[in-house]
């Protein structure tokens, strides 16, 4: 679906309503960031199970937030192998979507985080491929000249998902959003 058919014809808003706008799936959708960050006005778009496509239709709900800066985190719901090259059109096009809607907002692109290796699947999903599809959407982002930030040093040990930071191998337990809050606090304070 083309991006222009998503996006209402206007103009971008000249003011901000909120600080920040943390979209995503449901990683973001049970982060506490309005906790972590408490002097900052924030907005939690994350929803349990959404796909990039899900994520494509809701970007006019972030654009009706007018924030300043935009968190984005999604991809693992939708992301295979035998789907990989798809779901990099399907980020491209969202992150062109969310620049077009909010074109005074920074766009902050997070990485995907691992995953334990009980959820791994050789055919499916493995963290090889959460790596590879890392690698193109900090591309991506880098030729959109948005912000990269690479969560996935503070959440992988051993090389899958740290056990101690999830509730079951794919969502993070409550206190693992604290790493995740220092390494875009930031992006926050700028």
């Amino acid at each position: 679906m083309p991006t222009s058919d998503l996006i209402p014809e206007s103009t971008a808003p000249t003011f901000f309503t909120c600080d920040a706008v943390f979209f995503g799936d449901s990683i973001t959708a049970d982060s506490n960031f309005d906790e972590l960050f408490p002097d900052l006005l924030t907005v939690n778009l994350g929803v349990c199970g959404d796909t990039l496509e899900d994520l494509l239709r809701r970007v006019p709900e972030v654009r009706s937030e007018h924030p300043v800066r935009i968190f984005l985190l999604g991809g693992i719901n939708c992301l295979r192998e035998d789907r990989f090259d798809r779901c990099v059109e399907e980020y491209a096009a969202l992150l062109d979507a969310l620049l077009a809607a909010c074109p005074d907002a920074e766009l902050i692109v997070q990485s995907v985080l691992p995953v334990s290796r009980e959820l791994a699947d050789p055919m499916l999903l493995t963290n090889d491929t959460v790596r590879r599809f890392n690698a193109e959407i900090q591309a991506l982002a880098e030729r959109r000249g948005c912000v990269y930030v690479d969560l996935w040093p503070a959440y992988e040990k051993n090389g899958q998902l740290d056990p101690s930071l999830t509730r079951d191998g794919l969502h993070l337990n409550f206190t693992a959003y604290g790493p995740w809050a220092s390494l875009i606090a930031p992006y926050l304070q700028s």
